[in-house]
């Protein structure tokens, strides 16, 4: 849209109205007062439509803040310097220590860490307690707790955290970092205590939620499900009910589904363990269409539809074979304010390559909603590699976003993954990939996939023993996907380990026929190990043959290569320089 130079528009609607005064002189005051409303609301529409287009919106209260989300870091430094200068109470030095903590510089995190915690003990007692009202000490004490976390220093993550609630036990942002913490290091005896001393008068909906997953990740599934039934009941527009189911299913998805079904025939009236099954069915391709099914048959029951077709957008997502965007459009209000409806317009405007205005939507969602961590940990960073097409820096901005999102919910494990995936695909910083994927492992200790991605990047760096012990680690879990058996033969192949090879490729063919790597594999194996040309021709045939437009270049090109290479080795050419030419794939 072309800007309107207000100037010249309010010039022009002047000389008009005065070109009716002086004809018209008997009602010129009247034509006056008229134009001057329409003229005020002229500019208000006008306005409103060059604030739809044109407007960046900011989320940074301050000019350090400014600078730290655009990764200007030295700079935010010595903005949140001068902040701290004026003030007793070291929030600013916490923001510090964070900012060393992303730069992985731990040591001064760690030592400003030390002098923050002394600094907020003498403020207590020397400032005012008009000034301490203003103070967040449940912000602070939070954030030192999560910093001294990502620093590594889990122990003495705990130790200041367990010092903190004993001052105040109903801390519950912080209880909850507490909780989490003890669940990923597997101390769940102590997760119990934090559930059976959680306060829990007068919870809100995000509360309720909360206390749900707390309940559910230490084992009791009953109490879980019946407290996120209650802020159901309370609120159904509420986005962290879908967040907890999911972040449940990832830690334990059979016993989380089993409990699911089991309660769903129980009460076959209620529509609520409907939408938990139609939301779990959604995060997985094979079950994507389950979760539609399910939707359809009740969506009528259900008079707010923004939460189930945010479950249906995911599941088309995950097929892959319809627009997502047209689901959000049918609950898109453009009119609304209000929290969840300006994170759907977000998401629709992403979905339609409208990144400017996806990012100025999530912005705003932050303004009425800043503790929704998937804003700042998925929402945002997808967008910005949407947009950055590639670009290094702009890619690079989005990594203070990642700790904001870790400080406002530690265990979220969609997050977590979403930051390793970052590292891994995007910026290439395997060091930084593989600490997420360790947190998320502690997050998700039944989830393969994880030990399976941590094992490509293992691969990557030349450490193919412990990429082979994370690759059974995945098989143990899961014996049913065939890529963790076809990357474990190659391995073993690449080690001289013919025999642990075959096998693994072999149970690999066995899940997956169609599987053209595990094909292309195989036939490495029979031309290298055992030059049985006939069964090696077999198998890359059935590669090449098995080639499709989802199968990436530089696997196309290998498994070509060694079709043709085959064929020639076939029609007498048998010599060894061929076949050491020959490739496997991952």
């Amino acid at each position: 849209m072309e800007k309107i130079n207000k100037t010249s528009f309010l010039q022009k609607i002047s000389k008009f109205y005065k070109r009716l005064c002086k004809k018209y002189n008997y009602f010129s005051s009247i034509i006056t007062i008229i134009l001057t409303m329409a003229l005020t609301m002229g500019i208000v529409i006008t306005t409103k439509n060059i604030m739809t287009t044109d407007e960046v919106v900011s989320i940074a209260i301050n000019s350090a803040e400014e600078a730290f989300y655009n990764k200007k870091y030295d700079v935010a430094i010595e903005e949140y310097q001068k902040l701290q200068e004026k003030s007793q109470w070291p929030l600013q030095n916490l923001k510090i220590a964070e900012i060393y903590s992303i730069k992985c510089d731990y040591v001064k995190s760690n030592e400003l860490l030390s002098k923050v915690y002394e600094a907020r003990n003498k403020a207590i007692t020397n400032i005012d307690k008009k000034e301490l009202q203003e103070c967040s000490d449940d912000e602070l004490t939070n954030e030192l707790v999560v910093t001294y976390f990502m620093n590594g220093e889990s122990k003495k993550a705990l130790e200041y955290g367990e010092v903190f609630l004993k001052e105040n036990s109903n801390n519950k942002e912080l209880l909850n970092t507490i909780f989490n913490i003890y669940i990923m290091n597997n101390q769940p005896d102590k997760a119990k205590e934090i559930v059976n001393n959680y306060p829990n008068e007068d919870l809100t909906v995000d509360e309720l939620t909360i206390l749900a997953r707390m309940n559910m990740l230490t084992g009791n599934w009953e109490n879980g499900l019946k407290l996120l039934e209650d802020a159901w009941n309370k609120d159904n527009s509420e986005i962290m009910i879908l967040d907890v189911i999911e972040q449940v299913y990832s830690y334990d998805k059979d016993e989380f589904v089993k409990k699911l079904s089991e309660l769903e025939k129980k009460n076959s009236d209620k529509e609520f363990f409907k939408v938990c099954l139609a939301k779990v069915y959604s995060m997985s391709k094979e079950s994507a269409q389950k979760s539609i099914e399910m939707i359809k048959k009740i969506s009528d029951k259900i008079e707010d539809k923004r939460m189930i077709k945010l479950i249906e957008y995911k599941a088309y997502k995950n097929i892959g074979q319809e627009e997502p965007q047209k689901v959000l459009q049918e609950i898109l209000n453009d009119n609304s304010e209000s929290f969840i409806d300006l994170y759907i317009a977000s998401l629709y405007s992403y979905e339609n390559g409208d990144c400017k205005a996806a990012l100025n939507y999530a912005n705003k969602s932050i303004l009425v909603n800043k503790n929704y961590s998937n804003v700042y940990g998925i929402l945002i960073p997808d967008i910005m590699i949407k947009e950055a097409k590639g670009e290094e820096l702009k890619l690079e901005v989005i990594e203070p976003f990642f700790r904001i999102s870790l400080n406002k919910e530690l265990f979220n494990p969609s997050v977590v993954l979403n930051i390793a995936q970052y590292y891994s695909d995007v910026i290439k910083d395997s060091n930084k990939a593989l600490q997420y994927y360790d947190i998320a492992a502690k997050m998700n200790p039944k989830n393969a996939e994880i030990y399976y991605n941590s094992a490509l990047i293992k691969i990557n760096n030349q450490r193919e023993n412990e990429a082979i012990e994370l690759l059974n680690k995945s098989i143990k879990l899961d014996d049913k996907t065939s890529k963790y058996y076809r990357t474990l033969g190659t391995l073993y192949l690449n080690k001289g380990k013919n025999e642990e090879a075959i096998k693994a490729i072999r149970k690999s063919y066995d899940i997956d026929k169609n599987d053209i790597l595990t094909l292309n594999n195989a036939g490495y194996y029979y031309i290298t190990v055992e030059k049985d040309a006939d069964r090696a021709l077999a198998n890359f045939k059935g590669a090449y043959e098995g080639i499709n437009e989802k199968i990436d270049n530089k696997t196309k090109e290998i498994i070509t290569d060694n079709y043709n290479r085959i064929k020639n080795y076939k029609k007498g050419d048998k010599n060894g320089s061929i076949i050491s030419q020959f490739k496997l794939v991952q």
